[in-house]
């Protein structure tokens, strides 16, 4: 009897726990700079080739949630456009979707997204762009796998028995909007490269609430910026860094990506190893290691808990992270300069 209880304790305070999150914040991805869409809606299109494809997997504290742990994937696919009919100009024109899972809570989200890339300066090194995207969001609760104290049978649940819960729907579809700018400056004949780049999402203030009540979701402000530094075309450092501001939820990451070159010198960073470490202001470690080969990237991330309450929750457990991404290949022109795209 105690262990039905238990357990329906359990999922109810999960149940509760997820909803709250997802009040105070979106999903996200430690590897955000290979999730460029998720990122920023100016960033689509912003390749030095025609098309680029993206697709992230994250799994976090299964040792929890087990069998069914927070999961949360995405995929993308933007196209940078009409370079040549623009004047060095470019037109981005992308799709982003994701799927996010908390044990009885799902998330689908899925946008269009479009921006402009505006070339600035005599040799066309420096690009400000722009970018929107809209969309829906659906939320769907699987309420089978909640129990309720009306399904208490003296010493289980049944489950055949009514909830009583004055659930308006166990789902809901919202639209989305989010809006993007983002600046690159490409130096020293492209060994130095500078970004920084602002986003807002959730702008529609969607009810997200499956009750009669109104919960508006939160909008989210996020600020990004970084360099990038080639070093006699052996490594190339990649230092960024990370601000996001949603509701009274604060979250920062602080790091650098490291790029060794294992190509000849003439075919500088065709291929390459890839390695990086960073911190989170809420506590987590992020580390990853990677190959690059031509427009091929995978990386592989592993998230460390430095909390001790938590860690212990989850039993030194803490998020696994892969980023596949394959680039299309480079825009060769001896008219137009490549757009500078930081690399990871």
């Amino acid at each position: 009897m105690f262990n039905y209880i238990y357990r329906g304790v359990w999922i109810l305070f999960v149940f509760l726990f997820s909803f709250v999150q997802l009040y105070s914040q979106d999903y996200k991805f430690a590897q955000y700079y290979n999730s460029p869409l998720n990122l920023n809606p100016a960033l689509t299109g912003k390749i030095n080739s025609l098309y680029r494809l993206t697709a992230n997997y994250r799994m976090q504290y299964f040792t929890v949630q087990a069998p069914s742990p927070y999961t949360t994937i995405s995929g993308s696919a933007d196209f940078g456009l009409f370079r040549d009919k623009l004047n060095n100009d470019i037109f981005g024109l992308g799709i982003v979707f994701g799927n996010d899972r908390q044990t009885i809570l799902r998330t689908n989200k899925l946008d269009l997204s479009a921006a402009y890339h505006k070339s600035i300066g005599y040799k066309k090194q420096h690009y400000f762009s722009a970018g929107l995207q809209i969309g829906f969001i659906q939320r769907t609760i699987d309420l089978n796998n909640l129990y309720f104290g009306a399904q208490f049978d003296e010493d289980r649940f049944d489950l055949t028995k009514p909830n009583l819960e004055n659930f308006n729907s166990n789902k809901f579809i919202k639209p989305d909007f989010n809006l993007g700018l983002f600046w690159t400056s490409s130096l020293n004949k492209d060994k130095i490269g500078i970004f920084a780049g602002v986003s807002a999402f959730n702008m529609f203030l969607p009810n997200q609430s499956f009750l009669s009540s109104n919960y508006e979701r939160s909008m989210r402000f996020v600020v990004y910026s970084g360099a990038s530094f080639q070093i006699k075309k052996f490594m190339m450092i990649i230092p960024n860094t990370l601000f996001a501001l949603q509701a009274k939820s604060i979250d920062w990451s602080l790091g650098s990506n490291f790029a060794f070159n294992i190509s000849e010198k003439r075919y500088a960073f065709k291929s390459s190893v890839l390695f990086g470490v960073f911190y989170n202001g809420n506590g987590l470690i992020s580390t990853n290691v990677g190959i690059q080969h031509q427009g091929f990237m995978a990386m592989l991330g592993y998230d460390a808990d430095l909390v001790k309450d938590i860690n212990n929750a989850v039993k030194s457990v803490g998020a696994m992270e892969i980023s596949l991404i394959y680039t299309g290949n480079p825009i060769k022109s001896k008219i137009y300069q490549p757009l500078f795209c930081p690399k990871f």
